[in-house]
C-alpha cells in the first residue's frame, strides 16, 4: 500500500445568492484549488456525492436548508471533509452551535465586502483547510501502513 495521494484540492462553496456565488468565482479564480458552485443546500447534497470535497465553505442561511443541517449530512457521509462558515450571522449563540458541529473557521459575510477581504479572509481560510484535510488524510494512511507493518 503506497500511502502517498493525490492532493484533493476541491472546494464547494455554497449560498443561495448567486450574486455571492458570481463574486467568488470572480474573486477566487486562478488559485491553485478546484472551485465547486451549488446554489441550494439540495444541490450542494448531490454534488458532494460526486466530488468528495476536500473543503465546504458553506452560507448559514438558506431557503431550502439550514447550513447547520447540511453540515450534518456532509460530516455524516465525509467526515473529514473541513467545513468553513460563510454567513452574515453575528449571533455568538448561533456561532457557537456551530462550532459543535466540529467546523474549521467561521467567516462574517461583511469582513469579505473591505478592500482585499477575499484575499485577506477567504483564500488563506480555504487553502489552511485543504492543508488540514490533506494532512489528516496522509496521517491517516500513514498510521494504516505502520498497522500493517507491526
Amino acid at each position: 500500500m503506497n500511502y502517498y495521494q493525490a492532493f484533493n484540492n476541491k472546494v464547494l462553496f455554497v449560498d443561495d445568492e448567486e450574486l455571492i456565488l458570481e463574486k467568488i468565482k470572480e474573486k477566487l479564480a486562478g488559485n491553485n484549488f478546484e472551485m465547486y458552485f451549488a446554489d441550494s443546500g439540495k444541490a450542494a447534497v448531490e454534488l458532494i456525492n460526486e466530488i468528495n470535497p476536500a473543503a465546504a465553505v458553506i452560507d448559514l442561511n438558506m431557503n431550502d436548508f439550514s447550513g447547520i443541517e447540511l453540515i450534518k449530512i456532509i460530516k455524516n457521509k465525509y467526515p473529514d471533509t473541513v467545513i468553513i462558515i460563510f454567513s452574515v450571522y453575528a449571533d455568538s449563540k448561533i456561532i457557537l452551535k456551530t462550532f459543535k458541529h466540529n467546523i474549521y473557521q467561521y467567516i462574517p459575510k461583511n469582513r469579505i465586502y473591505k478592500e482585499n477581504g477575499y484575499q485577506v479572509e477567504v483564500i488563506p481560510a480555504v487553502k489552511n483547510a485543504l492543508e488540514k484535510y490533506n494532512l489528516l488524510k496522509e496521517n491517516k494512511n500513514l498510521k494504516k501502513l505502520l498497522m500493517k507493518g507491526l
